[in-house]
């Protein structure tokens, strides 16, 4: 079995999990939770996901877990605070994480912006709980620890990591409310991929002609 595929495990719970502390954040708003009692929750939260015996764990080469066994995970991490969520509002909950991150992964235009998709949502997790100083400092070692074993790792092999992970997601068409007035899935549950945009690094725009004279490019 490829590398790659053994590194999906880390990808997937950590997006996943940032995903969960945007929406748990977005619900303890709008129900008007008193600030310090919403941090309370979320920093709870944060501290039992980025446990660095958990990510110790996670970071072993390993099958990608079922799905079932993926949602038994983030049932764990979401009652890990005084916050108790009953199994429909679990399931609402698991299903926006979900497809939140499948939408980025499919309009990922390379196999490594994936890489920068978990860095630039661990910075975005940092300023959720920046009053914290214990818990910037898990994310701080999470990074290097994601940044570490992905740097290392060949296009090709992120290529399987990206693979892997699409087909886990690939029977999850769950229909999103705000996905759907922006255009951004499809009414059936499909995700709409973009036809526009910035094109991957190192990739020359598509149509383009070059000429070559011995070997080298002249024009």
């Amino acid at each position: 079995m490829s590398h790659g595929s053994l590194m999906a495990m880390p990808i997937l719970v950590i997006n996943m999990g940032v995903e969960m502390v945007y929406i748990l954040e977005q619900r303890l708003s709008a129900q008007k939770i008193p600030g310090e009692k919403g941090q309370k929750v979320l920093q709870d939260v944060v501290k039992t996901m980025y446990y660095p015996r958990f990510i110790d764990e996670l970071f072993k080469p390993q099958k990608i877990y079922s799905l079932q066994s993926t949602r038994q995970i983030f049932d764990r991490l979401a009652h890990s605070s005084i916050m108790r969520l009953n199994e429909s509002s679990m399931d609402k909950l698991f299903d926006l994480m979900a497809m939140g991150f499948k939408y980025q992964l499919v309009t990922c235009t390379s196999p490594t912006e994936i890489i920068n998709v978990t860095v630039n949502h661990l910075q975005c997790l940092r300023n959720i709980v920046k009053e914290a100083d214990s818990l910037t400092a898990l994310l701080d070692q999470c990074q290097a620890t994601v940044v570490r074993t992905y740097g290392q790792m060949s296009s090709t092999e992120c290529a399987v990591v990206r693979q892997t992970l699409l087909s886990f997601f690939q029977d999850r068409k769950v229909k999103v409310s705000l996905f759907l007035q922006e255009g951004i899935q499809n009414p059936d549950g499909h995700i709409v991929v973009p036809a526009s945009g910035h094109l991957p690094v190192e990739h020359a725009l598509p149509g383009a002609i070059s000429y070559y004279a011995a070997g080298s490019v002249v024009r």
